[in-house]
C-alpha cells in the first residue's frame, strides 16, 4: 500500500529515514527544488533530485511524492527500551499527527493507536511532517499492550518518572482514557499544570510527558 506524501518538509522526512520506500517524486522545478532543499536540508539535495521529475504540483512548496507503507513493527508493542507512545481512540488526524512528530523526536519506541482512526490517513502523516517514517506507527488492541502501562491523566502522580519500557496512554481531550486501559495502570502520571489551566491538547501533553523523563 502506498501514500501521498505532500510537501518538502514530508518528502524530506521521508527521504532522510526510509530512502527506499519514497518513489515518484514531483516537483514544480528542478532547479527550484534544489534551491530549497540546499538552503532547508542541503543532507538530501542530491537524493531528491535524482528520484524527481517535473510536473504540476499542488502543495505550496512544488515537491511532492509516493510513499510505500512499511509492514507494522509490532514487536515493540511486546519489548522496548523507549516509551511506546498509545492513543487511545483519537479523533483528529492532525492532532494524531502531531504527536508522531514530538514521539520522533523524544526517540520514543513508536506511536499506537487504539480505535477506528487510520494512523496512516493522509491527515495523519500531514501532521507527522513525513516522520511516520522515523518509527513504527500502528493501530494496536488494548490486549496487545504488555509492560508497565503509565497513563497520563490530571489526576496522576506529578513527580513519578516515566519507565523506559513504559506504554504511555494518552486520551482524547475531551474524554481522557478509556476505563479499560485506565483500569490496567499500573502508574498514572500527571504534569504539574498551574491552577486554572484545565487541560494540554495531544501533542503538548505528550512531549511534556516524554522529556520530563
Amino acid at each position: 500500500m502506498t501514500v501521498r506524501i505532500e510537501g518538502f518538509h514530508a518528502v524530506k522526512h521521508a527521504l532522510r529515514f526510509a530512502p527506499g520506500a519514497v518513489s515518484g517524486v514531483r516537483v514544480r522545478s528542478l532547479d527550484g527544488a534544489r534551491a530549497l532543499a540546499d538552503r532547508l536540508a542541503p543532507d538530501i539535495t542530491e537524493l531528491l533530485l535524482s528520484a524527481a521529475s517535473e510536473a504540476a504540483v499542488a502543495h505550496h512548496t512544488g515537491i511532492e511524492a509516493v510513499g510505500r507503507i512499511p509492514a507494522e513493527q509490532r514487536g515493540v508493542l511486546r519489548t522496548r527500551t523507549r516509551p511506546l507512545v498509545v492513543l487511545d481512540r483519537p479523533r483528529s488526524p492532525g492532532n494524531v499527527g502531531a504527536v508522531v512528530r514530538v514521539a520522533a523526536a523524544a526517540y520514543a519506541s513508536g506511536v499506537a493507536v487504539t480505535g477506528t482512526l487510520d494512523p496512516w490517513h493522509p491527515g495523519v502523516l500531514r501532521g507527522s511532517a513525513g516522520l511516520h517514517y522515523a518509527l513504527p506507527v500502528l493501530r494496536v488492541e488494548e490486549a496487545e499492550l504488555t509492560g508497565p502501562v503509565v497513563v497520563l491523566d490530571a489526576d496522576g502522580d506529578p513527580a513519578a518518572p516515566l519507565p523506559d519500557d513504559a506504554v504511555l496512554v494518552v486520551g482524547s481531550e475531551r474524554t481522557g482514557v478509556g476505563a479499560g486501559l485506565r483500569a490496567r495502570a499500573d502508574l498514572v502520571l500527571a504534569l504539574p499544570m498551574r491552577p486554572g489551566v484545565s487541560s494540554l491538547n495531544l501533542a503538548t501533553a505528550t512531549a511534556a510527558a516524554l522529556y520530563r523523563r
